[in-house]
């Protein structure tokens, strides 16, 4: 079996080193390409290596010997500026423009005016647009003046290329048959007074040539926080190895109003296909003008090709969302409730949703939106049972999961604010910045001081200093000292007195 897969693999690289090899020919006019063998045999050139001629616009046309050339049936209608006949031992004409054929044209004239057959084209003088062998590969400079070397080569093939000015566009033919009709001389010669209607002739011959790369596909990078885009565009059929020339390079651009800018450029290495990852102006929000344009331009420096896409428009999705808010707290304290939690670190945080129910299904929240890492709840009754969560959202619209569910008991006015002891509690959030909540119990009046130090002992800040009655208390802290003056980031040391009761604790305060 290996033998077989083995004599399969080189049959299939030899038949498309064959396909490669006639593609070069093709463009270099070196006479080795075989048409039929190209387009239509077993081989499949035009899927990997794509000719003009290989489109489904390609028209196969054929005038008979002596067909009546002022019959439209027998012309060859291009578009509605350009068709191509002949009559007797002549050159092509167009009967659209002109009654027959003209001769002369640069660097001939005809009676005193320089123009020829057929009016309204330029055509190379021999082989295929975009080809090797004339300083016309792009741009072709002359009218039809080589015409009779159609006839001069009787029924051998002739690739030449073909300009319509007014239509701006570029066509490919591959000549099979020309005959001189009846009269003397060869084709361009004579009198051009013979008994027939005209020579024949036949050939195939592309549709408009568009040499452009195309943009397929735009998609958002996945699993990012936006602003990307992969853009896929399939090459210029000139980025080939083979041909003379080629596409030396990919330039794409970003359309900001009123400007393209260039985004960057790949070097064209023959592929079918590129990805080329890109940055966009906005992210969509899905309220329908958040796309970004783009276009791609195919280069050659030799020859100066320049090839502009169409423009193609996509759009970049933050796929993230923001993180689970962390540390969520609720305390009661004269008679509100005060919810805090660490800040969110992602970037593009916007704000929080704050929800708020007396069941945990949470089937009847009450909702609040802030920015801030706190919330102070002053609707609140006693002897209830309230249940929070809390989640963010960032400013592409994502949301976070919920924060775990906590909860806070109101007791009765029989039992209100009743603590079993003195207490200090870490403080939360921490790290803050620039505002954290310190919480203590005091089971009994008493005096109550709670100070803030430095790491050398220096007083930073007095927070309480006073009689304080029994119950569940809080206090926050801004990071300023007793000047009023923002400290600096840094650890510091709180500690509480009251009564016989002595606590310290560390806090962190970040910028």
């Amino acid at each position: 079996m290996k033998k077989y897969v083995t004599l399969f693999i080189l049959i299939y690289q030899t038949a498309f080193s064959d396909c490669e090899y006639m593609y070069g020919q093709y463009y270099s006019y070196a006479g080795n390409f075989d048409f039929e063998e190209y387009v239509f045999g077993e081989d499949n050139c035009c899927d990997e290596y794509h000719l003009p001629m290989c489109g489904d616009d390609r028209v196969f046309f054929e005038k008979e010997d002596y067909a009546d050339f002022t019959d439209s049936n027998n012309w060859d209608i291009i578009s509605n500026n350009v068709a191509l006949t002949r009559a007797d031992i002549r050159g092509l004409y167009n009967p659209l423009l002109e009654s027959e054929y003209i001769p002369g044209g640069t660097p001939w004239e005809f009676e005193g005016i320089e123009y020829g057959s057929p009016i309204g084209t330029l055509w190379r003088f021999g082989g295929p647009t975009f080809g090797d062998n004339s300083a016309s590969a792009v741009d072709p400079i002359v009218s039809y003046a080589s015409w009779y070397s159609w006839g001069w080569f009787g029924g051998s093939s002739v690739l030449v290329g073909m300009y319509s000015t007014e239509d701006d566009a570029y066509y490919d033919f591959y000549v099979t048959n020309w005959t001189s009709g009846n009269g003397p001389g060869f084709p361009g010669f004579g009198d051009g007074n013979g008994d027939g209607n005209g020579g024949g002739f036949s050939y195939y011959r592309s549709g408009p040539i568009n040499p452009i790369p195309t943009i397929t596909n735009i998609e958002d990078v996945p699993n990012d926080q936006g602003g990307r885009v992969y853009i896929t565009f399939d090459r210029s059929f000139l980025d080939v190895n083979a041909h003379p020339h080629g596409i030396d390079m990919y330039t794409i651009q970003r359309f900001d109003p009123p400007n393209w800018v260039s985004l960057g450029s790949i070097a064209g290495l023959g592929e079918s296909s590129y990805i080329y990852e890109a940055t966009t102006l906005i992210d969509s929000l899905g309220q329908g003008n958040d796309s970004t344009f783009f276009r791609v331009i195919a280069l050659n420096y030799v020859m100066n090709y320049t090839f502009y896409s169409d423009e193609y428009n996509g759009q970049s999705v933050d796929n993230i969302p923001p993180g689970v808010p962390e540390g969520l707290a609720v305390s009661l304290e004269n008679s509100q409730a005060l919810v805090s939690w660490l800040p969110s670190i992602d970037d593009d945080f916007q704000y929080y949703n704050l929800e708020k129910d007396i069941d945990e299904t949470f089937q009847n929240a009450q909702s609040f939106n802030t920015a801030q890492n706190s919330f102070t709840d002053s609707d609140v009754e006693d002897g209830m049972m309230y249940f929070y969560r809390i989640r963010a959202a960032d400013y592409s619209g994502n949301w976070s999961d919920y924060s775990e569910i906590v909860q806070l008991s109101t007791l009765s006015t029989d039992n209100t604010n009743i603590a079993e002891r003195f207490m200090l509690y870490q403080n939360f959030p921490n790290p803050f910045n620039p505002i954290t909540t310190l919480r203590y119990d005091v089971p009994e009046e008493a005096f109550v001081n709670i100070t803030v130090y430095d790491m050398f002992g220096n007083t930073v800040k007095s927070l309480v200093n006073e009689k304080k009655s029994s119950g569940f208390k809080s206090v926050q802290w801004n990071a300023k000292n007793n000047r009023g003056q923002p400290v600096s980031a840094g650890v510091y040391l709180y500690s509480i007195e009251a009564g016989d009761f002595r606590q310290t604790k560390k806090m962190i305060f970040l910028k």
